[in-house]
């Protein structure tokens, strides 16, 4: 997939399924809004999370610490929405994301 053709809802689907991969459990499984840490990911699962996201997302050079600045697929999926589109994360009509 083209990364200037991924939605906000694939940049999540990508995420979420790098960090159940990560955490051993099926995506289906994983709560978006619950810390990394509750999957027991530590800092080399987040080094794979990251350089998954980067294969699939188009991004190099992530900061190492993006994983843990947000702390969740929610508040991930959106900083790497922002950083692939420089562009707030788009609205769903009813005040959330």
């Amino acid at each position: 997939m083209n990364t200037t053709d991924m939605t906000f809802d694939d940049v999540k689907d990508v995420l979420t399924k790098a960090v159940a991969a990560e955490a051993g459990i099926p995506a289906e499984e994983l709560s978006t809004d619950h810390p990394f840490t509750s999957y027991g990911l530590d800092s080399m699962a987040a080094l794979s999370v990251g350089m998954e996201v980067e294969d699939a997302c188009g991004l190099t050079d992530l900061p190492v610490d993006l994983l843990w600045d947000h702390p969740t697929v929610d508040a991930l999926t959106a900083a790497l929405w922002e950083l692939m589109n420089a562009e707030p994360v788009p609205s769903t009509g009813d005040g959330r994301r």
